[in-house]
């Protein structure tokens, strides 16, 4: 009898190891805005304090040649999730238009037809949850129902924000207005007092009712308030017709929402990181011992401006607001670093942090304080195209007891690698065959979880940088060279890589301050001269070779792969649509979860 209880209570044994062996590790994304490179102690700042971030990086591996795939938010975000340029489905600006998605109801957005790591999880019977910052568009229905957002994409869970921070969150911004110094509203106010006044004097001589008199007067009424509210509101007699006013883009845009429901509006941004983190920390303590594995993506508000900060962590940095918004970042990392040791995760849990592309050089608020992060001694920062400070970010994986700890890799990879290398880390079926439904489709990023695991270096590789649809550098990393040829250049102003201080200032990647070296490229060895100081001599017999390789590279790929027209072409796909707006009637509670 105690022979058999005994081989019972080994069977068991057995198979509980054996359940937990079968069971494939967690994932957790934590994706920054506008970090710079330059930002974090482990990438060599020694002045803004990141343990949290730092101690995530001698856990693991250091990639210190990541690239983005775009040096802006929507762009740059979607090619994470999908592996894959965001020009081949036309998620990416033009000239003329939005660079990013500017509008929760507006129709652009991730299309369906395109595969994101939340699908393909979802699809592996993975819990998945999106929190944070989306910013991919939601292309709501009528009156912001049945989203496309998260939802749609293989997140079961979502809190957070549809679009992205903006410095009309902040303050209040009036629905009235009516600047009688304004030709325009002089022509308004005018007008329509002349034409009440008309209506009454003749509806009077004309012996009509004052009921119908009254009714002609607000119909006629609402047409001029129609009119003084789109003139007022909307930005279409402006170049930048997609712009609205401050009171639209607080109310419009600030929004937090939950699922498909809209909790918050307008957006209340204190203590907004440490809402976002708290809805993590339930969710990892919610699914920690389930019997499915689980799919964290968080994306931080921080560093993207406004900048705000929690009482408790303001004033601490010596880099003023900015430094104070790294550091509460990273003690957000640290928070959900520490739920996933509590529950006993660390060796069963991938984690990849990194940033969606540069910082923000000529950021400066209204103090003349920078706001903006620093990108080391690379050149550039976001929305500058090719420019290596606009691309080049930071990128940590950990994976405690299968990943090593404290190894820095310095060969190139990319934000675009991050659905193959999950897969291949997490020991899962390929797309195909998790979704076999759906068309093939070609995958930009490859794995590099051998990478990361066994440090066996990568085979020749080439990587298209992009500003916008127009290709403007080509690197190929090959036999311990690392070569960067531009056809396209940002021209900086003599004496700085960046333009101007401002908020809003951004060096444009088109236009006029770009020069077009088709003719002539130019061409830089990363791996001998990473930033860009001395390009090699157009003379050298390696100069021909490597610019002949990769020209014949580029007319292949334009052969084969034919961008669509961006989706913020059109401008009914681009506005603020009221009646695809999300909205809620009573927000007056601020929902928090709590651990």
């Amino acid at each position: 009898m105690m022979k058999r209880i005994f081989i019972l209570v080994i069977m068991l044994i057995t198979l509980v190891r054996g359940d937990k062996k079968s069971k494939h590790p967690n994932v957790v994304v934590l994706l920054a805005d506008d970090l710079g490179i330059g930002d974090l102690g482990c990438y060599g700042n020694s002045t803004i304090n990141t343990p949290n971030i730092d101690k995530l990086a001698s856990e693991g591996v250091r990639l210190t040649h990541h690239l983005s795939a775009a040096s802006l938010c929507t762009p740059s975000r979607a090619a994470l999730l999908t592996g894959r340029y965001p020009a081949r489905y036309g998620l990416v600006g033009e000239d003329g238009t939005p660079p990013v998605i500017v509008h929760v109801s507006s129709r652009a957005s991730l299309p369906l037809t395109e595969i994101t790591l939340g699908r393909v999880l979802e699809a592996a019977n993975y819990t998945t949850a999106a929190v944070g910052k989306w910013h991919l568009g939601m292309n709501c229905a009528l009156l912001g129902r049945d989203c496309n957002g998260p939802k749609k994409h293989g997140f079961q869970h979502f809190y957070g924000i549809p679009s992205t921070l903006i410095e009309e969150f902040r303050g209040n911004h009036p629905f009235w207005i009516m600047d009688f110094n304004q030709p325009l509203h002089q022509a308004f106010t005018g007008t329509w007092l002349i034409s009440v006044l008309t209506l009454f004097s003749l509806g009077r001589k004309m012996e009509f009712q004052w009921m119908a008199i009254l009714l002609f007067g607000i119909c006629l009424s609402f047409v001029f308030f129609i009119s003084w509210f789109v003139s007022t509101h909307y930005r279409f007699h402006t170049r930048t017709w997609w712009k609205v006013s401050p009171w639209m883009d607080q109310f419009m845009n600030g929004i937090l929402m939950y699922n498909d429901e809209v909790i918050e509006q307008p957006l209340q941004l204190d203590g907004l990181m440490q809402n976002l983190v708290s809805f993590s920390l339930k969710f990892i303590a919610d699914h920690a011992h389930g019997d499915r594995p689980f799919f964290l993506y968080h994306s931080f508000g921080h560093v993207h401006t406004p900048m705000f900060t929690h009482p408790s962590m303001a004033g601490k940095s010596r880099h003023g607001s900015y430094g104070d918004n790294v550091e509460e970042m990273d003690a957000g990392v640290g928070a959900i670093m520490a739920a996933l040791t509590e529950h006993n995760l660390d060796e069963n849990t991938i984690v990849y942090f990194l940033s969606d592309h540069g910082g923000h050089l000529e950021c400066v608020d209204n103090e003349g304080h920078r706001v903006g992060g620093h990108n080391g001694l690379f050149k550039g920062g976001k929305g500058q195209g090719a420019s290596e400070g606009a691309i080049r970010v930071p990128g940590i994986y950990r994976w405690k007891g299968h990943i090593p700890s404290s190894v820095s890799i310095h060969e190139p990879t990319s934000l675009l690698d991050m659905l193959p290398t999950i897969l291949d880390l997490a020991e899962l079926p390929q797309i195909d065959d998790l979704l076999p439904n759906l068309p093939e489709r070609e995958i930009d990023g490859v794995s590099i979880a051998s990478l990361l695991m066994r440090g066996e270096p990568q085979t020749a590789r080439v990587f298209i940088h992009h500003c916008r649809q127009s290709i403007h550098a080509v690197r190929w990393a090959k036999d311990g060279h690392i070569y960067k040829m531009f056809i396209k250049k940002l021209m900086y102003p003599e004496g700085s890589h960046q333009c101007g201080w401002g908020i809003m200032n951004l060096c444009s990647c088109f236009g006029e301050s770009v020069t077009d070296l088709t003719g002539k490229p130019l061409l830089f060895d990363l791996s001998r001269d990473p930033y860009e100081d001395d390009p090699i001599s157009s003379g050298t017999e390696k100069y021909s070779e490597v610019v002949a390789y990769l020209l014949d590279y580029l007319d292949r790929w334009q052969e084969s792969v034919h961008y669509p027209p961006s989706q913020f072409r059109k401008k009914s796909d681009t506005v603020l649509a009221l009646w695809r707006q999300p909205f809620c009637l009573a927000c007056t509670q601020k929902i928090e979860f709590q651990k």
